[in-house]
């Protein structure tokens, strides 16, 4: 991971980058991320001299910005989050203290989510359907990767004409956007992650399918009686009916 610096330049919309570094071992809480051992004296001596210490207290002119890239042989996938501009050190430990207004969600769970998943994914740990077994927070990140990873792809040629979905592995919203994503584009496939996505990605010719992509939904029944109660299933038939050729069985 690598985090940086940066300082707003409101006049020209950019951000600056003042200082960066990697950083490898961490852990958090709901006040505080420790960086563990990723200062050297050297690093502490730098940053000191840009008189980056002093500027400890929260100021929308400066921010830390938090990133992770990773790669295999075949791939690439970027993540990040930014935050406020208050930190420090201890020893050789950096310390942002972070403060989001009060908000339960800071992000924070997520993006470290979504770090193991990708590591998992890269090094080839992920076979079909394992997104069925995530918990519901697991499977809203599984496809946020999903969109930054159809943003990385060029088009493929094969283009899908019918994918065959099994009613047992659709027992919620995140699993249909899950299923039909992988049946269309693969492990970590892109299909949408929320209804109108769902729309775009099948009529808008944005993603590798014949319009309209034929839909075979079996064990329907199934998917009914299991879906959440908050989720309409009707809802996501009468959707996919209008936007693709669906047949239940």
């Amino acid at each position: 991971m690598k985090i940086e610096f940066l300082k707003h330049d409101y006049e020209n919309e950019l951000d600056i980058l003042i200082y960066s570094l990697n950083v490898d071992e961490y852990h958090y809480d709901h006040e505080k991320i420790i960086f563990n051992d990723c200062l050297t004296h050297q690093i502490i001596t730098e940053m000191e001299e840009l008189k980056l210490f002093i500027r400890t207290k929260k100021d929308d002119t400066f921010g830390i910005y938090l990133s992770c890239h990773q790669k295999n042989t075949r791939e690439n996938i970027n993540d990040g989050m930014y935050f406020p501009f208050d930190f420090t050190y201890q020893n050789n430990d950096l310390i942002i203290t972070y403060s989001f207004d009060g908000e339960e969600d800071t992000g924070l769970d997520g993006f470290f989510k979504r770090k193991d998943l990708i590591y998992k994914y890269l090094n080839g740990e992920f076979g079909k359907k394992d997104w069925f077994n995530l918990n519901a927070f697991d499977k809203k990140c599984w496809l946020d990767i999903t969109y930054r990873k159809a943003q990385l792809e060029k088009m493929n040629d094969c283009i899908v004409k019918e994918i065959i979905l099994d009613g047992f592995y659709i027992q919620s919203e995140l699993d249909l956007y899950c299923y039909i994503g992988e049946e269309v584009c693969g492990i970590l496939g892109y299909m949408g992650y929320n209804s109108m996505a769902l729309r775009d990605c099948l009529e808008d010719n944005i993603r590798p399918i014949q319009y309209p992509l034929r839909i075979v939904w079996k064990n329907f029944e199934y998917s009914k009686e299991k879906f959440n109660q908050n989720d309409d299933i009707q809802y996501f038939v009468d959707l996919i009916s209008q936007y693709a050729d669906l047949k239940i069985c």
